[in-house]
């Protein structure tokens, strides 16, 4: 399994991920060295610390082995929080690497480097070079997460719409964010003021001098920045694309709630007791009821018992089966919401 696709994630638009294509290329093998290749570098490090102290040992403590395991869990922490949810925002690369890294050096590096020359002080010279090696890998990483970053969005450009990445624009006192599904800014002009509005609110957006204009039902919000036809470009493009992921949801949507109906139509109950068989639809209403010759020879109270408990377990039954369809689909659509 690929840990970072070759393509942008969350793109259907073959025309976007071309015009993309050479940045993600870029940005793909940077946020690999930085999140993948240096993490387990480190922790390699921490393993080959750890085998460093049992050298001339008969028996290698226990507690020796706790900076490596450590070093270890955390990388894999952060291989695991990139392919999962990490990747759809950027702006998270470089913290989480820094966070992941730092605590590599402080519970791994750092601690299996000290034991290393406790137990092997003739390796002193190997083991200050493995924990150079250390926290020389853990700065790069940094630095490559921060590069990551920038070169998949420092410059932004319109194709960027059209994807999933929060946008940040920032420019003098201004910090606009565009994120999925609404626009938040912040402006220092004489006094701090922080703002937001959901693009579901947005009419429609305006470019005026050094500023864009946001109209809604309830009033219109002026947000200044310095280059207001490519911003109003941008966030018309993003609020587009989120228009067709809303459409596209409340057509799946619907479609779901048109197949379980056909379902639930579908279901039947049976039931069978001394030569009585009774049917009922979904809704519990009987749809068929058949005698044996059998039942001729029934007391007509009898018969009427029977037939009652019958249309009572066919009732169940039918029940059961519409329990079971609405979870099962209840249970599809949380586990395709998550992905």
């Amino acid at each position: 399994m690929t840990l970072i696709p070759h393509a942008i994630p969350l793109i259907n638009d073959p025309q976007v991920v071309h015009a993309l294509a050479s940045r993600w290329r870029r940005t793909r093998t940077l946020l690999l060295l930085s999140a993948g290749v240096l993490p387990v570098a480190i922790g390699i490090v921490c393993v080959v610390l750890a085998g460093m102290t049992s050298a001339g040992q008969q028996v290698m403590p226990w507690w020796s082995a706790i900076p490596a395991v450590a070093a270890a869990a955390c990388a894999w922490a952060l291989l695991t929080w990139l392919r999962r949810n990490g990747l759809s925002d950027p702006h998270s690369w470089l913290p989480a690497t820094t966070l992941m890294t730092g605590a590599q050096l402080v519970l791994g590096v750092l601690p299996g480097s000290g034991i290393a020359l406790r137990l092997s002080p003739g390796a002193a010279i190997a083991v200050k070079a493995l924990c150079a090696a250390g926290v020389l890998g853990a700065g790069s990483a940094s630095a490559l997460a921060r590069l990551a970053h920038r070169s998949l969005l420092s410059s932004p450009v319109l194709e960027l719409g059209s994807t999933a990445f929060p946008l940040v624009l920032a420019d003098g006192g201004t910090r606009l964010v565009i994120g999925t599904d609404r626009v938040d800014w912040t402006t220092r002009h004489r006094s701090r003021v922080d703002a937001g509005v959901s693009f579901a609110r947005i009419l429609r957006v305006t470019a005026h001098a050094q500023a864009i204009a946001l109209h809604t039902a309830s009033g219109s919000w002026t947000v200044p920045v310095s280059d207001p036809a490519a911003t109003q470009a941008l966030l018309r493009r993003r609020i587009a694309w989120w228009e067709e992921r809303r459409d596209a949801a409340a057509e799946r949507e619907q479609r779901r709630y048109l197949d379980l109906v056909t379902l639930l139509a579908a279901v039947t109950g049976e039931a069978t007791r001394g030569g009585v068989s009774v049917t009922v639809d979904s809704n519990g209403l009987t749809t068929g009821i058949a005698l044996s010759p059998e039942v001729r020879e029934l007391a007509p109270e009898v018969l009427a018992a029977q037939l009652m408990a019958c249309v009572q377990k066919a009732r169940a039954h039918a029940r059961r089966q519409v329990q079971d369809l609405v979870l099962e689909h209840s249970d599809d659509h949380r586990v395709k919401a998550s992905h």
